[in-house]
């Protein structure tokens, strides 16, 4: 191999890693920017500033804004979207327990702290502004499956509604607050031991009140 073919391949190598470099600058930098103003406030200009790029440079690495608020978001939801449905499955089937499925997705959800943030409260105006009420159709869905393993099927949408806004409301209270992630786990187990039972003593209820009539 000649010295000019070393050299090339030298530089293809340091390229490849300036590149990579900077998408991961961009990224931190654009992940601050949209935790601070929001996806409609965040500035472009200010995201390569922290960055340390030139707008070139950003646009070789994404489209635009919302591509970028793209990459920062789309694997922590798929991701949840995943344990969610794992979890549902393990405790339909008994092998875990709310208390076991709460305390991992807590503490995922602890672990994107910050994605959860921007999700919550900076992405107006984006496709993903209506993230958490597809999230609360997947528990929707995983209570529809243990009511009818228990034996009821015509459950009150409005039962329902609320059990559901109850249970995604109580992560984020917790995400909300600067917990560790001990004192995180130790509240989701609570959380989910309290559910169970709660959960348990509703089934019977509803099942005395459908023999009732």
């Amino acid at each position: 191999m000649t010295k000019q073919l070393v050299y090339a391949n030298i530089t293809n190598v340091m390229n490849q890693n300036d590149r990579e470099n900077s998408k991961e600058l961009i990224i931190r930098a654009g992940k601050q920017e949209f935790l601070k103003y929001g996806y409609k406030g965040a500035s472009l200009r200010n995201i390569c500033k922290q960055a340390g790029v030139t707008t070139g440079a950003f646009y070789f690495q994404f489209e635009n804004k919302e591509q970028l608020l793209d990459e920062i978001l789309r694997p922590v939801i798929t991701y949840f979207s995943a344990m969610v449905q794992k979890s549902t499955m393990e405790e339909f089937e008994g092998e875990s327990s709310s208390a076991d499925g709460d305390e991992q997705m807590l503490e995922m959800l602890w672990n994107y702290k910050e994605e959860c943030q921007i999700l919550l409260e900076g992405t107006a105006g984006t496709a993903y502004e209506k993230v958490f009420e597809e999230l609360q159709e997947g528990l929707r869905q995983g209570f529809l499956l243990f009511f009818g393993k228990y034996g009821i099927s015509d459950v009150d949408e409005k039962l329902l509604d609320v059990i559901v806004r109850m249970r995604v409301e109580s992560y984020l209270t917790i995400i909300r607050k600067e917990y560790t992630l001990e004192e995180t786990k130790k509240l989701a187990r609570q959380i989910g031991i309290y559910c169970d039972a709660g959960f348990e003593a509703l089934v019977r209820q509803l099942k005395t009140e459908h023999s009732g009539n």
